[in-house]
């Protein structure tokens, strides 16, 4: 059974957050340090998580806080959910649910999330790679 719910980070289910620092996100990225420093006690945040499980597992997220004066989209799947629209799924979630509005400038931080954003409407993308260190803007 598939299931998508919305919990701030600090309410992630400790087998959720294990999987996020593990198996579903880039290692190093802001996203997996914050969770772990979540898991550690270390940390707190009231970032907005869409979760998909599948048949009670973590498949993939999608999460939205701001930065840099933008709000942003990042989300991961798990490779052998890939493919299905689940992403794109989440995103929508995040929409429907408030959580990030369509007029928003967006910064996302792969092409596969900025195409997700514009399908879903959003027109202020921005699209930020790391480059020696730091986050550059790549496109408007």
């Amino acid at each position: 059974m598939e299931t998508i719910s919305l919990v701030a980070a600090d309410g992630l289910a400790e087998s959720d957050a294990i999987a996020i620092v593990r198996r579903l996100s880039r290692q190093g990225s802001e996203w997996q340090i914050e969770v772990a420093g979540i898991l550690a006690g270390e940390a707190s945040s009231a970032t907005p998580v869409a979760l998909w499980h599948s048949d009670g597992c973590l498949a993939a997220w999608a999460c939205s806080h701001f930065w840099r004066e933008q709000q942003t989209l990042e989300q991961f799947t798990d490779t052998r959910f890939r493919n299905r629209g689940i992403a794109t799924a989440l995103a929508a979630f995040l929409r429907s649910a408030g959580v990030i509005a369509p007029a928003s400038r967006l910064a996302v931080f792969s092409p596969h999330t900025a195409r997700i954003a514009t399908r879903l409407g959003f027109s202020d993308v921005w699209r930020y790679e790391r480059s020696g260190g730091e986050w550059l803007p790549v496109e408007p």
